[in-house]
């Protein structure tokens, strides 16, 4: 029998146990943080006496809504860098014009188009930029020159005391380090590369599904290690290792799709027959992706293979034509380089997680851009935000409404949210509707029954916990916005004509919103999916066109402008084609097959991964004489000539049948092949350049037949429905 000792330890062990299992959801952590943040940037500026306690909150709410989750001390040293730099500029405007509103506004509103162009098309936190540009605004004292000095102080240093409380709380209460999160999404694209190896002669629409989650999980990553900041993992890894890393990764992905995405049983069952070792490759290729995986899991150090070169075969006949033999040579040559690359990453990551870590030295690589520049719905939503701003401004000027300028600043600054974006504005106003009728319940029936300071703070508390916890985060901003209209103070005046006059003031931003919602763009998911699949074509043409090019070193200006916005936001079309075509409500267009044009966006993607991986192959090749004389072997069917007929808004019933009969394109791809092999001499290139050519070819045959497959799904979508007017 136990003693009572030990069963009083046995429950405490056992309610300890229970703990530990009702662990918070990290929806309602963030929830927390966010509404403490709120609650201290009020209480704070009225314990001292400070005026503009709402500008400090309307910061928090800015960056809890439209920031990253994770917040560290140097994340809040650039808002507040940002924030700085938008009063100094405010400031000196303010001097420089004081008595001249008109070219002030101009500059303003010119500045401020900028800086929200920037946020648009920054791949980080756009929060720094937001602040920034309302900062900026902020210095403006609804044109009164007396006292905008210290009115621009106040302004500023509320602002900076609102983004160091955020910081501070969501630094100390439990903290999110990315990083953390790094870990196990690299160990995810390894399992996913292991699985996709593993399963190479499954069935192809299995393979197809795994493709595109390691596309997925690839992009995925490429975000964590961007935004991640600090090392919180236990690997020691610097943001140099890190992107060189992914190099390797990228690598990684690139030969997997295309040993594994058109290839068929048969064709790495024919490799035995030309290689000794094949068995002893493609057993050390599947034992290193599950090693790999292995390692950043358990930190585990990842057995070595030694260098393991093909020992081919002497075969003097062979049955396969040149497409099939190209496919095979392809193929065990994308294996080879499988091998060497795993073994390079292995090498990686043994040298991170040994028991003396030695740091590897990563490459010298060119660093991709922070921005994503030149992409047409930023240019033109750039253009809708100077718009929104002077027609907010004539707004005030015109009609003087209460709450002065602050309908300028909220419907530019807010513009960021709604324009070409999936939040509508017309949503935004039921969901004001509703916060406002929340807000004015508590106007009357809670705010004047609040004595004491800490009363307060668990007011706002846990109005903030409902819009942070229980509201979209696209949305919640709107909400919270309804606080603004308590008019919040340290000794309040309640008059219920002064709240309904500031609810004018959201209204009246709202409508604005509204307005540039329709015009000059439409902004109506149907019209905004079509344009991207015609500029998707379009871009596609415009790589494919290099092929006539690509042997020469000489290009123009123009040309190469046009290839690098191609290669950049080749990608950015296909995502935002996948965005809009989910928003289509297919109730309104009769016949319109919604599930195929989905499907239709994922095969544009798998399409796009492998084009932009033959731009560059090409690109690589201009000095290898084989391809000069391929790529100017006569053969009359080019991709470029189909996608240019898409390009000029023709749909898939409007296209010749031979560009859909697979067996006849490829009759005629072996003619050309035929032709180009047959006047080729063996002693006048060398192995290696016949190997590239090998592999172009397969490469070409693989963006062919992800075409044709995204083109049989456009075949069973009628996209001319969209073009009906939906009311």
């Amino acid at each position: 029998m136990e003693s009572p000792t030990k069963e009083r330890k046995g429950f405490y062990l056992h309610i300890l146990d229970s703990l530990h299992l009702c662990t918070l959801s990290e929806k309602f952590k963030f929830a927390t943080k966010a509404s403490l943040s709120m609650a201290l940037a009020y209480l704070i500026p009225f314990s001292q006496g400070w005026e503009q306690a709402s500008t400090a909150a309307t910061t928090v709410m800015l960056i809890a809504t439209i920031g990253h989750i994770g917040d560290s001390i140097s994340k809040g040293v650039a808002r507040i860098i940002g924030t700085l730099m938008g009063a100094i500029i405010g400031m000196l405007l303010v001097g420089l014009f004081p008595q001249d509103r008109t070219i002030y506004l101009i500059l303003v509103s010119l500045i401020v188009t900028v800086l929200l162009y920037l946020a648009r098309a920054y791949k980080g936190d756009m929060t720094i930029f937001v602040l920034s540009s309302v900062t900026l605004m902020m210095m403006f004292q609804n044109g009164d020159v007396e006292n905008s000095f210290i009115y621009g102080v106040d302004k500023t240093y509320m602002t900076v005391l609102g983004i160091s409380i955020y910081t501070l709380v969501g630094v100390f209460l439990w903290p999110v380090h990315l990083q953390d999160n790094t870990l196990e999404d690299i160990a995810s694209l390894s399992d996913l590369q292991a699985q996709i190896y593993t399963q190479k002669n499954d069935a192809e629409e299995e393979r197809k599904t795994l493709h595109v989650k390691m596309i997925a999980q690839e992009q995925l990553l490429h975000t964590a290690v961007m935004a991640s900041e600090e090392n919180t993992t236990g690997v020691h890894i610097n943001q140099a290792q890190w992107n060189d890393i992914m190099q390797s990764y990228e690598k990684i992905d690139e030969l997997l799709l295309l040993l594994t995405l058109h290839n068929t049983p048969a064709t790495f069952g024919m490799l035995p027959d030309f290689v000794h070792n094949y068995q002893r490759i493609d057993t050390e290729i599947g034992q290193m992706f599950k090693a790999i995986s292995l390692a950043w899991k358990k930190q585990k150090t990842i057995p070595l293979p030694q260098v393991c070169l093909p020992l081919h075969r002497e075969i003097t006949t062979h049955t396969l034509n040149h497409l099939e033999y190209a496919v095979v040579r392809a193929t065990l040559s994308h294996a080879v380089k499988l091998h060497t690359e795993l073994r390079v990453l292995a090498q990686k990551i043994n040298s991170l997680i040994s028991a003396v870590p030695s740091l590897f030295s990563p490459l010298n690589t060119q660093k991709s851009s922070a921005f994503v520049w030149g992409d047409s719905e930023h240019l033109k939503a750039a253009l809708l935000t100077f718009i929104i701003f002077w027609s907010a401004t004539l707004f005030w000027i015109y009609t003087n409404p209460p709450g002065g300028f602050l309908i300028v600043i909220l419907a530019t600054a807010l513009s960021v949210l709604t324009t070409f974006t999936p939040l509508k504005p017309s949503i935004l106003m039921i969901i004001f509707t509703f916060a406002f009728v929340f807000a004015a319940v508590m106007y009357i029936a809670v705010l004047p029954h609040l004595r004491y300071g800490w009363e307060l703070g668990i007011f706002i508390f846990f109005y903030a916990f409902i819009g942070f916890y229980f509201l979209d985060s696209k949305i919640t901003v709107f909400f919270l916005l309804g606080m603004l209209t308590l008019g919040l103070a340290n000794e309040m005046s309640y008059n219920v004509d002064v709240f309904l006059l500031t609810l004018l003031v959201f209204y009246a931003f709202l409508f604005v919103l509204l307005l540039y919602y329709y015009i000059p763009f439409s902004t109506k998911p149907e019209h905004l999916f079509l344009t991207l699949k015609q500029r998707f074509f379009k871009i596609s043409a415009i790589l494919l066109q290099s092929d006539t090019q690509s042997t020469s070193k000489v290009h123009t200006f123009i040309q190469k402008i046009r290839f690098a916005y191609s290669t950049i936001h080749l990608t950015q079309t296909v995502k935002k084609m996948q965005l809009w075509v989910d928003k289509i409500d297919e109730r309104y267009f009769d016949g319109f097959d919604k599930t195929q044009a989905v499907a239709f966006s994922k095969a544009c993607e798998s399409f796009a991964y492998l084009l932009q991986m033959l731009y560059r192959k090409d690109r690589l090749m201009t000095t290898n004489p084989l391809f000069k004389v391929f790529n100017h072997t006569d053969h009359g069917i080019k991709l470029v000539q189909l996608l240019g007929e898409y390009a000029s808004g023709k749909e898939s019933n409007e296209i010749e049948a031979f560009w859909k009969n697979k067996a006849e394109l490829i009759a005629k791809t072996q003619e050309k092949l035929t032709r180009f092999f047959d006047g080729i001499s063996p002693d006048t290139c060398s192995e290696q350049d016949l190997i590239d050519v090998y592999e172009n070819i397969s490469l070409r045959r693989n963006v062919w037949l992800a075409f044709l497959a995204a083109q049989e799904i456009m075949e069973t979508v009628d996209f001319s429905l969209l073009k009906q007017n939906r009311f």
